[in-house]
């Protein structure tokens, strides 16, 4: 079988995988040759392929390149160590048990990468049914069972649990499934000005892609409404090809929660985080996160902003420490035009402002400006406030997060932080351990780190000696996660196999575990520990008297005793 004789079939199969899943694909014949491609596919890569790398996928089946450009296959490839593609799925095509040809998947961003590397068995069963697909369709053209595209379509649909249906250039109904009919509840309709309004209906019959577009069909039901033009084989429009969804979908930008920000560890401690994140992610009460330097708190503040009802909402940021007292109130409130020297003459909007149906987070609050708490304590106790320089009064309808690495009881009874202002902050408190306390996560949050840098470095560094991971182990961690994850990136830039071995650690970091109290010096601690609980008492009252004679919070005592395992 030629593909190249069966063009514009291959190509409408290729322009319904993009609408329908944002895709970029091709397909080769068993000579290497492009047959068809999406247009963001052409543009990048073009129309020449590394023909070692088609002879692969069709000795093999199916190629997953994690690292185009470094494969052994893509010696003498023109994009050999330059690819522009950061993934490749590529899948055999046969008839009757024989191979015809290459279906490929690619991504050429982060964002597509993450897309598809996060739910990689998922997209691995969709080409695995668009090749099976692509098989039937181009076996019923050669026998001329096709009549317009019908059997295209229900093979096209049966795959797809959404309403699907395709109309002529029109917008006259040609085909629908059983999904739609569902949707649309069975009425018999001829066309999509039937049930969508008119500039709606027109924007799809201008030949534009209409994406995620909320439609009231009916009183009381909308529906998500996407739309693609169907191009000829003359680059004409013959039609269109609609997806409807009976709830609306909120779409949550990928650049925003990628795989790498989120949470990491399945300890008992990252657990209990989750489970209280999860009770609390659609509540409107204020959360303060505490915790050391680097150990993921803004990570947990945006986990429970685009885990709610918030996630379609801004998440805004300010960090506390980074802003002059001067500035701090209009950076927060926003100001009105000529409200003091150096003012936009339109004026600006404030981070509260701008977080508006959203989240403020207020990181390193510890940090604000005494002349400012009283003004923030004011504003969450009536949710109103003015721009500097203002008269109208604005509405707070945002979420309150707040973290700090400070001890912030210790900062209150200094006299540095209102304890009235931190009682309407710490409605929902929750504590992040420093990676020393829970060292059973480093497993899970190495193999994360090792995925991130070997993407963004083009690197195919496979994991860590065992001597390494045995410093790593040892090392107390003060800079937390971030210290973790900037070390692992150094690793990566100096391996020369793929393989970290311990010469590819910082020097700094190696002299630093060397330094390190002895683990003859944390079993001597335990055993006071044990001592001094033999003599006050295991109980509870016990510990309160252990925790005053060592100097600890009996936060930190119940810790030390886990970690000596005295428990047991």
């Amino acid at each position: 079988m030629e593909l190249s004789n069966y063009v514009p079939e291959i190509t409408l199969v290729l322009q319904t995988i993009h609408h329908l899943f944002g895709i970029e694909s091709a397909v080769f014949d068993t000579n290497a040759v492009l047959i068809a491609g999406s247009k963001k596919y052409l543009e990048i890569k073009g129309t020449t392929v590394h023909k070692p790398s088609i002879t692969e996928v069709i000795e093999n089946d199916e190629v997953i390149v994690l690292c185009p450009g470094k494969m052994e296959s893509c010696v003498g490839c023109r994009f050999s160590s330059n690819c522009p593609a950061t993934l490749e799925l590529l899948k055999r095509i046969t008839n009757e048990g024989a191979p015809i040809g290459v279906l490929s998947f690619s991504s050429f961003s982060k964002d597509e990468h993450d897309e598809i590397i996060t739910r990689i068995d998922y997209f691995k069963q969709i080409l695995a049914d668009f090749s099976d697909l692509l098989a039937a369709v181009l076996d019923n053209t050669r026998s001329n069972a096709l009549t317009n595209n019908k059997n295209q379509f229900s093979a096209i649909s049966s795959l797809i649990s959404d309403g699907l249906l395709v109309t002529d250039v029109n917008g006259n109904i040609l085909d629908i499934n059983d999904s739609a009919l569902n949707i649309l509840s069975g009425a018999c309709l001829k066309s999509i000005r039937d049930f969508l309004p008119v500039e709606l209906a027109d924007e799809v019959m201008s030949g534009q892609h209409v994406a995620n577009q909320a439609v009231e069909i009916r009183q009381g039901i909308t529906i998500t409404f996407s739309s693609a033009p169907i191009f000829s084989s003359l680059g004409n429009i013959s039609g269109f090809v609609v997806r409807l969804i009976a709830k609306p979908v909120i779409v949550s930008p990928v650049s925003k929660v990628t795989e790498h920000e989120k949470m990491r560890g399945s300890g008992a401690h990252m657990e209990s985080v989750r489970r209280r994140m999860r009770k609390i992610v659609n509540s409107p009460s204020s959360v303060f996160i505490s915790g050391e330097t680097g150990t993921g708190k803004g990570v947990l503040a945006r986990s429970i902003h685009y885990e709610g009802n918030r996630c379609d909402k801004p998440f805004v940021i300010i960090n506390c420490a980074n802003i002059s007292e001067s500035l701090f109130e209009s950076e927060l409130f926003g100001y009105e035009a000529g409200a003091f020297t150096g003012a936009l003459k339109t004026g600006k909007s404030g981070k509260m402002e701008l977080a508006e149906g959203g989240t403020l987070f207020l990181d390193e609050i510890s940090e604000m400006p005494m002349s400012m708490q009283a003004k923030l304590l004011s504003v969450l106790q009536d949710r109103q406030f003015e721009h500097v320089g203002g008269t109208k009064t604005i509405t707070l309808n945002a979420r309150i997060i707040s973290a700090s690495n400070a001890n912030i009881q210790q900062r209150i009874e200094e006299g540095h932080f209102r304890a009235d202002l931190f009682y309407r902050l710490n409605v929902i408190s929750i504590e992040v351990l420093p990676l020393r306390e829970r060292m059973e996560d480093l497993p899970e949050l190495l193999d994360a780190f090792l995925s991130k840098y070997n993407y963004r470095l083009h690197a195919v560094v496979k994991g860590f000696d065992e001597s390494v991971i045995q410093q790593f182990n040892r090392y107390s961690w003060p800079g937390n996660i971030r210290q973790l994850e900037n070390i692992v990136e150094y690793c990566i830039n100096m391996a020369d196999g793929d393989i970290v071995q311990l010469p590819d650690l910082p020097p700094h970091f190696l002299n630093e575990v060397e330094a390190q109290p002895l683990p003859a010096l944390k079993e001597a601690e335990g055993s006071v520990i044990r001592d001094l609980l033999n003599k006050y008492g295991w109980d509870s009252k016990g510990k309160v008297q252990v925790a005053q004679t060592l100097g600890i919070s009996v936060r930190t005592l119940y810790r030390k005793i886990d970690q000596s395992h005295l428990d047991k």
